[in-house]
Parts: C-alpha cells; structure tokens; sequence
C-alpha cells in the first residue's frame, strides 16, 4: 500500500522496514532465538483475562546526547534519569499514551539498542526484533509498554516510524507527514502501533 506525502510517495510494512534496516546495515537473515522474558511477556498477552484494565501512561521521546537518536519510555523516573544522568532532552513531539501492563488485544512493544551508537528503535514486531537482535547490532532492552491492538480502535491514534542513517523515531500521522515533506533524509518504515488518546 502507498500514499502520496506533498512531494514523494511512501510505501506501507514490515517488508520496507526490514529492507530500510538492511540498507542501514542492521538486519541480517540470522534470527535469535526470542529471550524467554519476551516471550512470557508476549504469552501474558495473549493470556491476559478479559477483565484485565489498562493502565495508560504517557509516552515520551527524547533526544539522546549529541543527536545520535530517539530513545522513548513511559516510565518516569527512566525519563528523569535519562536527563539527568545520561544528557538526553525531552522533544515536543506529540505523543500519547500506552499501557504500562498486559490487556486483551495489546500488542507488547519492544524498545531495542542499537549497539554502534546512542541510537533506539521500537517494534510491535516479534519477527522484526528478532532477525535485528539476531544481527548482533542491537540488543534488546525489553518491553517498553503495550500498544492498542487493532481490535481497540475506538480512541486510539495511529503511529508511524521513520529512520534516518541508524536513527529511528515515531511520530504521529500528522508529524509524520511533516517530518517526510519537510525533513530531509527521513524515510517512513511503516505502521509502528496504535496508542489511546487519552
């Protein structure tokens, strides 16, 4: 599937995310075998009772020190850390909210480490997280949170993910259209998640 962004067209899924990840020199055919923490995390969503709530916390994005990259996290006290300890700075990006636990129908959300520099990738993709942990070029730093699955439409928002010469960062439909009509060298991954609005 295409659509047409101002000057270009972008094309739609996994397919082009890998092939952008292969251009940038992260993915390889060798994939890892998931960590059994993923895996019991991804099982408890699947497994999760109907009765379960969903906790919702915001998201954020921040920048890592020097420009490197886009690290993301709901947690708090992660993101004062991140400031005080580790030089990254808040962004203005609009982002929303996830689940910080399990709930029927969420998809798990993977924050992975790209190992060559300060840079972080996120995924609802078991296959994708695997075949990138499995290049020996990011490590995988375990479940960010739980996006809206596609059966939780109802005030959710669609999230995008581009890349950038081994950058990667999310953006709603809106910012992710400015960032690939106005920001040179940004390229659209694909359909990252959905998140809840409030």
């Amino acid at each position: 599937m295409s659509v047409r962004l101002g000057r270009g067209t972008a094309t739609f899924g996994l397919a082009l995310a890998l092939a952008t990840s292969a251009a940038a020199g992260v993915a390889s055919p060798a994939s890892a075998a998931p960590s059994s923490a993923a895996s019991s995390a991804a099982s408890s969503v699947t497994a999760a009772s109907s009765s379960t709530a969903i906790h919702k916390v915001r998201l954020y994005e921040l920048t890592t020190k020097g420009g490197e990259g886009f690290f993301y996290t709901a947690d708090r006290q992660e993101l004062e850390q991140a400031v005080s300890k580790h030089g990254m700075q808040v962004t203005q990006t609009p982002l929303y909210y996830i689940s910080r636990t399990a709930f029927p129908g969420g998809k798990p959300m993977w924050r992975l480490r790209y190992t060559a520099k300060s840079s972080y990738l996120v995924t609802t993709s078991p296959q994708e997280r695997d075949q990138l942990v499995g290049s020996g070029k990011f490590v995988n730093d375990g479940i960010l949170g739980y996006a809206a699955g596609d059966g939780c439409a109802a005030g959710t928002t669609r999230v995008w993910r581009l890349s950038n010469n081994n950058k990667w960062r999310l953006a709603v439909e809106s910012h992710m259209v400015s960032i690939v009509n106005n920001e040179p060298g940004w390229k659209l991954d694909g359909l990252a998640l959905n998140h809840f609005m409030s």
